[in-house]
């Protein structure tokens, strides 16, 4: 009998009032503590609603000037790095600025844990969800390693200085959001041999923590990567973004299986029955004992109504299949 918990999975989308305090902040009209007081009351809001819809890890939606980007924190928190032109994020209407690698990275371990709305840890075992090694090294400009693979294996030891901090300070769970592995609208899918390099970078970021952790592979199709990838990325659980990945194309794996059964790039909100359908094929094909049900991706890209729509249904889902 599979175990079934419930996860939102990175970047929250941001209330109106919040959107709009944001913009007054940036063009001087309010100050810092005003800002600070509406990312407060929304993620306020955001995990009340993850209590009621039944969440199992709660997120503070990553509410903060500091997470104005998926990779903002590293951009202005380690050494080695300085901020280049901003780059839309895959193919989606954020953007990023680009870290342009200028020296050794190197960082205390608290880029991440600075930004963590700490006031939410004894509310519940709580969730951060960062970049994985390949995304940071491919979305990079290198000007000192001259070498990806060197480059990806000192963004993993930077991670690894991350994660043992968020570990010591209560964060039970990491999630690394991985785009680069299967959104690849240029290049080609990385080789098995690429794959198993990515996999040990994994493993040094993992190094000595025993939070549990995920790698999701959103924006695009990782049927590709099936099944070498349950083996090769040395986490607890692997997600699939679903609305790109069938899950016919899954295999058999005593891993754990984020399912990113709700589509987070558009407003249609799926039904309990749509949803459950997609689950039953994860749980046949790969028979896992432990599903993650969850959005496809950040649900950052969708109005905050549409967002908390799909949170709370696939907290029908849960209590549904929690109820064969």
């Amino acid at each position: 009998m599979a175990e079934f918990t419930l996860s939102l999975t990175g970047l929250h989308a941001r209330n109106e009032s919040t959107i709009q305090a944001t913009q007054d902040w940036e063009r001087g009209r309010i100050d810092s503590g005003t800002l600070n007081a509406a990312f407060r009351s929304d993620s306020d809001s955001l995990v009340a609603l993850q209590k009621e819809a039944g969440a199992d890890y709660l997120s503070d939606g990553q509410f903060t000037t500091g997470w104005q980007d998926f990779l903002r924190p590293l951009t202005n928190g380690l050494e080695g790095v300085k901020k280049g032109a901003m780059v839309r994020w895959y193919n989606t209407n954020t953007f990023y600025y680009t870290q342009i690698i200028t020296g050794p990275l190197s960082g205390n371990g608290n880029a991440f844990w600075s930004k963590v709305e700490r006031r939410f840890l004894k509310q519940g075992k709580f969730r951060v969800s960062i970049p994985d090694p390949l995304t940071l090294s491919e979305l990079a400009e290198d000007h000192h390693y001259g070498s990806r693979e060197k480059l990806l294996f000192a963004y993993a030891d930077v991670l690894n200085k991350e994660l043992l901090t968020l570990e010591k300070n209560g964060v039970s769970y990491v999630q690394f959001s991985s785009p680069a592995l299967v959104a690849r609208f240029t290049q080609k899918a990385i080789s098995k041999d690429g794959l198993g390099q990515l996999g040990e970078a994994v493993r040094s970021a993992v190094k000595g923590v025993s939070l549990r952790t995920g790698f999701h592979t959103i924006f695009g199709d990782a049927s590709h990567y099936i099944p070498d990838i349950f083996d090769a990325i040395h986490t607890d659980d692997i997600g699939f973004d679903f609305t790109q990945t069938d899950p016919d194309s899954l295999s058999p794996t005593k891993k754990g299986i984020i399912a990113g059964v709700a589509d987070a790039r558009t407003t249609y909100l799926e039904s309990v029955e749509e949803l459950k359908g997609n689950v039953e094929k994860v749980l046949d094909r790969t028979g896992t004992k432990k599903i993650t049900l969850a959005p496809s991706s950040d649900l950052r890209y969708v109005p905050r109504v549409s967002a908390d729509a799909k949170l709370r249904r696939l907290g029908e889902l849960k209590r549904e299949l929690g109820e064969k």
